[in-house]
């Protein structure tokens, strides 16, 4: 499944790129995540809750931040399984400066959900997945 979209923020885009590293406003802004746990430069292990439909759950899994490159781009790897199914996406997140003070975040995210949640159908994941990345 593929989502993409794009954000402005009202932020210069050096404060928006060393906010997103911080792992406290990280785990804030995951969707679902409750927890996230450092275990090593820019990889974390979290737990997330979320639901598509009537299908609700919570997934243990990672999360990884790669191929920084500040602040214009970085990876973000995440993998988890639960009751429901699993889990996997990459997201690819690009930081434009916009010259007036705030900065466009853009991304592009592969994700391959199974179980359950995968079984509920590919436009309605899309949907309330991309509800989610807003």
């Amino acid at each position: 499944m593929k989502i993409s979209g794009e954000y402005v923020l009202n932020a210069p885009v050096e404060r928006v790129w060393s906010t997103l590293l911080d792992p406290a406003v990280l785990v804030r802004a995951l969707p679902g995540c409750e927890q996230l746990t450092t275990t090593g430069e820019n990889r974390y292990d979290m737990t997330v809750t979320m639901g598509v439909a009537a299908i609700r759950g919570t997934y243990a899994g990672t999360c990884e931040l790669s191929d920084l490159d500040e602040p214009n781009a970085l990876v973000m790897n995440v993998q988890g399984a639960g009751a429901p199914g699993t889990i996997g996406a990459k997201v690819d997140v690009r930081f434009a400066d916009q010259g007036d003070g705030t900065t466009k975040v853009g991304y592009d995210a592969d994700a391959v959900v199974g179980g359950m949640v995968g079984g509920v159908g590919q436009r309605m994941l899309t949907s309330v997945s991309k509800r989610m990345a807003g």
